[in-house]
């Protein structure tokens, strides 16, 4: 709709003769560029305050009013003319703010439009623009796309040489001979003496090198990879998940599922994000928008280098040793890296000392905002970056040192300055950088021992999870320090055990601390225990055994809480299901393994009117070989009503 030509070719209605406090509206059929079009001019305190327009072969409408023109609806026209605020969402459809002056203007819009009321129309035309407005934006999107060029073939051959460069053998052992499958060559036969599972061999077929398999014919490995293209007068980012797959009959496969792309102004290093919309699709199959639906982001990836020197240019990172990184294989958020490098033109000088790995972690734990406090940006060498003397900064290049690595020597070298000798063997170092190990974890353990070293020759003999492992020793000094155990002595601070010594010490705790509860709440739990032992001949229908498992109910307050603590769950912790108990709503069970029974396994709840099972926990509140126990409550369950029906057939039987 042509709207000013509209506006000045088309004279208004009269004024109505009605008045109101509403704003009236007057309606005609008037012709325009060779079509009828409907006109609504509202009016307010006897005056012309706003024209609305409306064609009901495009679907279009728009109104005119305090001297501009507006898109949305008649009703908020008519808020307009009367200087109020337009409204959006649910309220738009409580109540007019406008009315029509006559019977015949009603009719006249309304046999125009077809409609029993305006708002009908427009709510259908608002549905025809955002389609229409869809489908174009939908064709943008997809000529864009179009534009990108597709993935070089030499990328997928180093994703399968270099990012997945092994193959397998996979095998079966017969009672006569071992039936191979080759992933490097594709080839089949056998052969009287297989291999060992996992061992490193040679394909009797075509050489190659391969690990041989047996626990599966078919194995699956995926990591992200990052794809930088030049497109025109702009350069893309481009995020793939890479999937390789191994399987007995067949050669290594190589999947390149894309998931997101950033097409970023030729000289700039931000650009628009589009987000793929499949989960598993290529290149030609993905789908893009600008919404992140699925919850894509760019991550740590290993970067394709093959054509590096003519897209870097784009970003004026052609020195930033990004080439340098991704011919090391070094994983890095390269998305972060590319947004952030002018800020951090200091990153080009550990790229090209070969320090990949403390790229990496100032990237991804710095992100866009702050520098890390153990680098000095305003330096112009390697060692007045890292703070540290020439030996110490060779040792960080000869292990590709992190950030915490980093700590680590700037401590040893504080010391040193200070007079004391803690020297940390490169064995040491190469821990910690491998394991990730920060300073600011083990400063407590340290005050302990004194020596890294030692440290870490004991973190190495313990059988924990790294990422917990500082956390779990701190928290077994404290404890012991509040125990008012010497933890100068070894035999303290460095049990054999580390988990087990934490573990004994934290259900000591507990177990003092409810002692003391249940001290404390004496007389409340007598009370509750008597009230319980009312309930428990009605409860005995819940013991229940079999060749591997019983169920026993609780009989006090006491055995609730020795439960909650040894499982490490709530059933101990408050007074609710004591009370629950006591009041004969429900029963706490406990389920036991018939070879240990002392040994807490699975607590139960039970609803004690119609025998529900309300819920059963193990450990931490979880489920361990659920499918099991699953089956063992449904035999205990059929087992209760057994009881109820014999006792029905024995009432009945007296009587």
């Amino acid at each position: 709709m042509k709207r000013t030509a509209v506006l000045k070719n088309t004279p208004p209605c009269a004024a109505p003769k009605k008045s109101s406090n509403e704003v009236l509206a007057v309606s005609q059929v008037v012709e325009f560029d060779g079509k009828e079009i409907l006109n609504i001019d509202l009016f307010y305190g006897g005056q012309l305050r706003g024209r609305y327009f409306a064609d009901k072969e495009e679907k279009v409408h728009a109104a005119f009013a305090d001297g501009k023109w507006y898109t949305c609806m008649i009703n908020n026209v008519a808020r307009v003319c009367k200087s109020l605020d337009t409204i959006k969402g649910d309220s738009y459809y409580y109540g007019n703010d406008w009315e029509f002056a006559t019977k015949e203007d009603e009719q006249t819009a309304l046999g125009y439009l077809g409609t029993c009321n305006v708002t009908s129309f427009e709510v259908s035309a608002n549905q025809v623009k955002y389609e229409r407005a869809y489908q174009r934006k939908c064709r943008r999107i997809e000529e864009m796309m179009e534009k990108i060029p597709c993935v070089p073939n030499e990328m997928e051959e180093w994703v399968q040489q270099d990012i997945f460069p092994g193959n397998y053998l996979f095998f079966k052992k017969g009672k006569e001979r071992t039936d191979y499958h080759c992933t490097a060559c594709g080839g089949h036969s056998w052969k009287k003496k297989g291999w060992k599972h996992g061992e490193m061999t040679t394909c009797p077929k075509c050489g190659a090198s391969v690990k041989a398999y047996s626990r599966k014919q078919e194995r699956t490995a995926k990591t992200p990879v990052i794809l930088l293209q030049a497109c025109g007068e702009e350069w893309v980012e481009r995020q793939f998940r890479a999937v390789c797959t191994w399987k007995a009959g067949e050669t290594k496969e190589i999947q390149l599922y894309e998931e997101g792309r950033a097409i970023i102004p030729k000289g700039k290093c931000w650009g628009k994000v589009w987000y793929g919309t499949e989960t598993d699709a290529d290149e030609f199959a993905q789908d893009w928008w600008d919404k992140n639906n699925l919850n894509k982001r760019f991550v740590s990836s290993y970067l394709y280098p093959g054509n590096l020197d003519e897209v870097l240019p784009y970003g004026n990172l052609q020195n930033s040793g990004l080439d340098l990184l991704a011919k090391q294989r070094e994983k890095l958020n390269v998305n972060k890296f590319i947004t952030t490098f002018h800020q951090r033109p200091w990153m080009e000088y550990l790229a090209k000392a070969g320090l990949g790995k403390m790229v990496a972690d100032i990237v991804e734990k710095y992100g866009w905002w702050g520098n890390p406090e153990a680098i000095c940006g305003h330096a112009e060498s390697v060692k007045g970056l890292l703070q540290l003397d020439g030996n110490r900064t060779n040792r960080m290049k000869q292990i590709n040192g992190g950030l915490n690595t980093l700590e680590w020597l700037q401590y040893e070298e504080e010391r040193e300055q200070m007079g004391q000798k803690i020297k940390i063997s490169q064995e040491s170092l190469e821990y910690l950088n491998a394991k990730d190990v920060s300073k600011r974890d083990c400063e407590d353990i340290l005050k302990e021992l004194g020596s890294v070293n030692r440290m870490v020759n004991y973190m190495k003999k313990q059988h924990i999870s790294h990422k917990t492992l500082a956390q779990t020793w701190r928290d077994y000094l404290r404890m012991a320090r509040d125990e008012g155990m010497d933890t100068t002595d070894d035999i303290v601070r460095l049990p054999k055990d580390l988990k087990a010594r934490h573990d004994q010490l934290v259900e000591l705790i507990n177990a003092r601390r409810d002692a003391e509860r249940l001290k404390k709440e004496k007389k409340k739990y007598q009370k509750l225990d008597e009230r319980i032992r009312k309930n428990l001949p009605e409860v005995k229908r819940y013991f229940w055994e079999d060749d591997t498992y019983m169920i026993i109910p609780a009989g006090k307050c006491e055995e609730l809480v020795t439960e909650g603590r040894t499982l490490h769950h709530c059933v101990g912790s408050s007074d609710q299901y004591m009370e629950s108990m006591a009041n004969g709503k429900s029963w706490i069970l406990f389920l036991r393994k018939k070879e240990n029974l002392q040994k807490a396994y699975y607590t139960i709840e039970i609803n004690l009117k119609d025998d529900t099972i309300l819920q059963y926990y193990s450990e931490f509140d979880r489920k361990p070989d659920q499918a099991i126990i699953s089956k063992v409550l449904e035999k205990f369950k059929k087992n209760i009503k057994r009881q109820q029906a014999l006792v029905r057939i024995q009432v009945a039987a007296i009587a």
